[in-house]
């Protein structure tokens, strides 16, 4: 399907000798977007070597460096691990999505075509039939397709590298979220995951920036809120503070 192309929770071998840390560190990094790791899933160097088919080296570093990008903590003892949940930092994470992803949004939209248009439509039908499914992982995979189809279209690498940034650090909670989905496709929400992508691509039809900055800033208060919702009632959580 469409969107499978973007799951990205199998790490594969790397073969390629001259580019061997980059791509341990892109495929580390593209996995924690996607919430492929759990809050305080702490990193073995050794076995992710063997899944890499790689020295320990190039996974050591690329763990260190995504710990600079704050997508990793490093324990005193040397260990990584994904960082806990915390509702502040989701708080903060969401105003600084909701800023610098909406203004994204409002460029990107004079710049979409056509053909743009027609994938946007692809992927929220893809996004409807997935959660109509109950597949976790598809509905993820078409919820970042979706946008990032829109923040590339903006042409700026410095707003795209940024907000790529804040999906890595968002990845403890997509997982937290992606773990309890199943149960809400089932509940009377399961209808409105997909709201503000046709809002969305309704107003870029219309030639509407900023209500397309608007849907896109609505869509991300709504992750936000769900996510607090279900941390409330689960008593905080143990992970949460």
């Amino acid at each position: 399907m469409l969107a499978s192309k973007f799951s990205t929770n199998e790490l594969k071998p790397v073969s390629a000798r001259k580019t061997v840390h980059d791509l341990v560190y892109e495929q580390l990094r593209d996995a924690l977007m996607s919430g492929a790791f759990e809050a305080r899933k702490p990193f073995t160097i050794a076995s992710l070597s063997e899944r890499f088919h790689t020295s320990h080296m190039p996974v050591r570093e690329a763990l260190r460096r995504l710990a600079s990008e704050n997508a990793l903590s490093i324990s005193a003892s040397g260990t990584a691990y994904v960082p806990a949940i915390t509702v502040p930092e989701l708080r903060d994470i969401t105003l600084a999505r909701t800023i610098v992803e909406g203004a994204t949004a409002r460029i990107a939209g004079p710049l979409l075509t056509p053909a743009d248009i027609a994938t946007l439509e692809e992927l929220l039908d893809h996004h409807r039939a997935s959660a109509s499914a109950g597949s976790n992982t598809e509905m993820t995979a078409a919820n970042r397709a979706f946008h990032f189809h829109i923040y590339r279209a903006a042409g700026s690498s410095v707003l795209l590298s940024q907000i790529e940034n804040l999906w890595l650090r968002s990845g403890p909670y997509v997982r937290f979220l992606s773990d309890r989905m199943t149960d809400l496709l089932k509940t009377d929400r399961a209808s409105g995951f997909t709201d503000q992508h046709a809002a969305m691509v309704a107003a870029i039809r219309q030639g509407d920036w900023d209500g397309l900055g608007k849907a896109c800033e609505a869509d991300i208060r709504a992750s936000q809120d769900l996510l607090l919702d279900i941390l409330a009632r689960e008593d905080g959580t143990s992970e949460a503070s």
